[in-house]
């Protein structure tokens, strides 16, 4: 066996037919249908008659919930609505980029930055402006922080300030998204 894969146990693999621990379930039919509570025995019995599995779906109500389905179809079904919801919950997340600064930023590179800041809020992106400031740099932290209050109005369209423009220490930091 290769020590650098390893066989992860998959979640998804549904409790089914012998594997079963309860005496007693309450069963479905793959329609809907209820067949009501039942030894684990007659279940069994009623899936093979349909040449079908017995899976548990609910183990923890009283009694056990199972459901008489093909077991490769359930599991299938099952893998299939978590990529789903895992795609789901990918797509929540706001991505946050950062763009840095300095005080003593030409024009030529502040209009960079600007530009870039401004294609990371047409994206969707979150954009947190950080302005580093060193030394004698931070006397004159209220200047440079309406300076970039202004650069900021000045270069970028279509924003908002999640968190606005303020002084923490040597740096400045802002939060923009998109405005909608």
């Amino acid at each position: 066996m290769n020590k650098f894969k390893q066989d992860k146990p998959s979640k998804n693999i549904a409790i089914a037919n012998n594997q079963i621990d309860s005496t007693e379930l309450r069963v479905v039919t793959a329609d809907g249908e209820k067949l009501g509570v039942m030894s684990k025995s007659d279940a069994l019995n009623e899936a093979r008659k349909q040449e079908l599995d017995l899976v548990l779906i609910v183990p923890n109500a009283k009694p056990p919930v199972a459901k008489i389905v093909s077991l490769n179809k359930y599991n299938y079904e099952l893998k299939k609505r978590e990529k789903e919801q895992a795609k789901v919950a990918r797509a929540n997340v706001v991505d946050v980029k950062e763009v840095k600064f300095r005080p003593a930023i030409g024009e030529h590179d502040l209009q960079n930055k600007m530009k870039q800041a401004q294609k990371f809020i047409d994206k969707g992106a979150k954009v947190k402006l950080t302005i580093q400031m060193r030394g004698r740099e931070n006397s004159k932290a209220t200047d440079v922080l309406e300076f970039f209050k202004v650069q900021v109005d000045q270069h970028l369209n279509n924003f908002k300030f999640d968190a606005p423009l303020k002084l923490n220490g040597n740096r400045i930091i802002g939060v923009i998204t998109r405005n909608e």
